[in-house]
Formats: C-alpha cells, structure tokens, sequence
C-alpha cells in the first residue's frame, strides 16, 4: 500500500469517474486502473463496483474512505508545518559579534534595521564570541554573518568601519597628566592583555616585536572590560578599542598613536559558498544593506544624502567602495533585474 494508491483512491471516490479522475491526477486511466486494483489485492476486498456504467463505492470502500481521509489530511497537516519551520528558519538570521562591539554598534544597527517595517519578519539569533570562534561558526555554518577582525579568502567580507584603540591608564598614574602618550612611553609599563587568540593581541605582540621588546605582561584576560577592570585596580595599563565600562570615572582612555592604532571590523558572510541556501544569503543581504546604511548615516551624517549612496552592480559576489557610491551585488541581494547598465541604487 503506497500513498498514491490512497491519493488515487481518494480521488477516485470523490469523483467516481475513472477518466475524469485521471484527468485530474494527470496519470492514464490503466494506471488508474492498475493502482486501485493493486489496492483491492492487498486489502482482499472490493472498493469499486461498476453497475450500468456508473461508478460507486461498496461498502468496503465507504468504511475505507474516512480512515484514508484522516490520514492524508494528518500528513497534509504535517507538511504544512515543516513548510512553517522552513520558512521561519529562512527568516532567522544567526549574526556572530565580538564583545568589544556588543554595547555600541550591534544595538544601533538592530534598531536602524527594524525602523523599515519591511523588515519585520527578520529575525537575529545573535552569538557574541572572540572572533576566532566567529570565524569558525561561520566555517561550519552555525552562523550566517559575523562582525569579525579577521579575514578568510573562502568567504566573502566588507569593512564597515575601523575600531580605534586606546590606552587606558589608571587616574592616579603618572601618564594619566599626560595630554597624549605615544607607543614608547608605555612600552615598559605592566601590561593587562587579552589572549593570544584575539586579534588585538597579535596585534600589540607584532608592535613589541617592531621594536625588539618583549611586553610586561602582568594578566591575560579574555575580555575588553576584564582588561580596564585590571586598569581601574592599578595593576596595569592596557590598550583596548572603546568599550561601555562601568568604573570609567577610575580609568583616562588616550587615542593610540602607535602603527595599528585602529582594527578594521569587517561583515563577514559565506557569499556563494557551496550549501548556502539563496533564500537565507537574500536574507543576509538585506541585513547587510542596513548595517552599511546605518554606518554610512553615522559616519556621514546629514551628507549622505548629497554625497554617498549604496548602489549594487550585477555578477559580482561582493561588496566594495568606489567613488562616492558602495556596490553591492545583485546576486547577495537576490535582485534579477538590476535596472539599467545593472547598478541599482538603493538609497535615495
């Protein structure tokens, strides 16, 4: 017995017109014929009998009918609901951040993006991790998009915007006077670092490594507010980008002066990666367009307006700055008609 043979049978005994129903079921009537037959074999009864020409059901078939229904309709009503949890899954975007940009950025991008009602039913499952652990949710396809520090040729990325850094000092310490401080006048200062894993680590070994030094390294810590917490007790000084930190009243931030004195965050996606279903990638894409939005606005303010737009071009699977516009694929968008010449602008 084979779910055909009940969809044929059910048809057959709302129609009970062998052509009509084969009509409807878009098979021959032999088929038909041969289904419902093999059917009846496996049942050991009749479910059809034929008198001057007309088709009807006997009584075999008229008890059949409500258990075949029941079960046909339990299974429509179960595809129906996988359908559901596709569709709800392919609005569910899971965006990866690292810690440092939890409190300032990832706030103002969610609430820019929901201010279009188009983008109601998108939904964030949000995962905040250094960003080696991003870059592999990414890689195994736990996570959608992430804001990272790192780059991976495998996947596709954008700058949105460059994190500067600063060295936190306690109040009472010396340098605290100071109007600026450069790399050499902290260079032999205890130090409170992050971990080896973190971008910003290698960052400062490669600076004390530029200048032949090993770092005074009193703590490793995981987190930003970890590190300035360490500043605020005075075991040390640290360098960290900008973070919301509850004791800063303890703590004087000066703006680097030294090479590398700002870490680019960059959107990182799958792009066309293999098994990355189109309807979620449209979904990252429009996530993507507001963020840039949102960081454009930001960075540019009211000129945006005059100066800056955000335009897609067509067979590309990136993003990239030119001029006074930023392209954005057609493709990562889901876009089929790019308008003339394939840009179309997607801000006014």
């Amino acid at each position: 017995m084979t779910l055909l043979q009940l969809e044929y049978f059910r048809t057959l005994a709302r129609n009970l017109h062998y052509t009509k129903t084969a009509e409807e079921l878009h098979i021959s009537q032999p088929s038909l014929s041969y289904a419902i037959s093999g059917l009846e074999e496996e049942l050991g009864v009749k479910l059809f009998e034929k008198k001057n020409r007309k088709t009807s059901l006997t009584t075999y078939g008229e008890q059949f009918l409500p258990y075949v229904d029941q079960a046909l309709s339990s299974l429509d009503e179960g595809k129906v609901v996988l359908e559901r949890m596709t569709h709800n899954l392919s609005q569910t975007v899971r965006l990866g951040y690292f810690q440092s940009i939890s409190g300032s950025l990832i706030p103002s991008v969610v609430e820019s993006f929901y201010e279009n009602q188009e983008h109601n039913p998108i939904r964030f499952s949000f995962s905040e991790a250094a960003t080696g652990q991003l870059m592999e949710g990414l890689r195994k396809g736990v996570l959608d998009m992430a804001f990272t520090l790192q780059t991976d040729d495998r996947m596709e990325n954008v700058c949105v915007l460059h994190q500067p850094l600063y060295l936190a000092v306690p109040k009472e310490h010396h340098l605290a006077k100071r109007t600026s401080v450069s790399f050499s006048d902290f260079a032999n200062e205890p130090l409170i670092m992050l971990e080896r894993s973190s971008t910003l680590r290698k960052q400062m070994d490669q600076s004390y490594q530029d200048i032949g030094k090993v770092p005074n390294l009193v703590f490793e810590v995981r987190e930003c507010n970890a590190a300035l917490q360490y500043v605020a007790l005075r075991f040390g000084l640290a360098v960290v980008p900008q973070v919301t930190y509850a004791d800063a009243d303890k703590v004087v931030l000066f703006p680097s002066r030294s090479r590398g004195r700002s870490m680019s965050v960059r959107c990182t996606w799958q792009g066309a990666a293999e098994g990355f279903c189109p309807r979620r990638r449209r979904r990252c894409g429009i996530i993507l367009y507001g963020i840039l939005h949102r960081i454009l606005t930001i960075r540019y303010k009211k000129k945006i307006h005059r100066e800056y737009s955000i335009k897609t071009i067509r067979n590309t699977n990136w993003i990239y700055p030119t001029g006074r516009h930023i392209m954005i694929s057609t493709e990562l968008l889901g876009i089929r008609d790019a308008g003339k010449d394939g840009l179309l602008c997607l801000m006014k």
